[in-house]
């Protein structure tokens, strides 16, 4: 839907609050698919080596859907070769081919998607973008109770929403992401961005209590 037709349908239904009404300028980009994580470039500084990160990310993703496709024809030959023996096995070994097959088909390609903006507006945007910033941006937020205290263990002072507040915690779901920065340019990795901290004390997708405490 383009935004001519989001005002149309604004329109026609009676919404006046501007928030309904206005189409997001990152749709574009962020909009959700079929893959299984978003890998997200925050660094600019070296094409050489994003594009030698690129042809290795494309290589692993191929590899990991070749061996997916032989995984499952297998299955299927073992099925099909069981089958022979009664009709009545025969038929239910034919549903359970067509399942599976329906199960390669649903292998999203490619695998993960990547967010490489190339206007200097948008990199603007994403460029050494914080862990939490891509966490609010890409991912749903959502708060549950704070992790249990260790013994012997005081709960922070002051109170931070990322760790706890009020007993309570700060956390995301969504999508996976991988943060591609200037780090990424030298060991050729990405940075898995964590939803929730593990333990008391800990955070989405910081390493310390100083820096949620910078972070939020």
């Amino acid at each position: 839907m383009d935004d001519r037709s989001i005002l149309r349908f604004c329109r026609d239904c009676g919404y006046q609050d501007e928030f309904l009404c206005d189409g997001d300028p990152l749709d574009t980009i962020l909009d959700e698919g079929p893959e299984l994580g978003v890998l997200l470039r925050t660094d600019y500084s070296n094409e050489e080596a994003w594009h030698a990160f690129s042809e290795r990310l494309h290589e692993a993703e191929t590899e990991f859907a070749g061996a997916m496709s032989q995984d499952e024809g297998g299955m299927q030959e073992d099925l099909q070769s069981q089958s022979a023996s009664t009709e009545d096995l025969d038929v239910k070994m034919q549903d359970g081919d067509d399942s599976d097959s329906d199960e390669a088909e649903r292998i999203p390609s490619p695998i993960i998607k990547v967010i490489n903006p190339t206007s200097t507006q948008d990199r603007a945007i994403f460029s050494n973008i914080s862990n939490l910033s891509a966490l609010r941006l890409m991912n749903n937020v959502d708060i549950r109770t704070a992790p249990s205290l260790p013994a012997g263990t005081k709960r922070i002072t002051p109170p931070n929403r990322l760790i706890d507040q009020g007993g309570w915690q700060e956390i995301y779901s969504g999508m996976n992401i991988w943060i591609y920065d200037a780090q990424s340019n030298a060991d050729q990795c990405v940075r898995l961005v964590g939803q929730e901290g593990d333990v008391y004390g800990t955070a989405t997708s910081v390493d310390s209590i100083e820096d949620a405490y910078a972070e939020s």
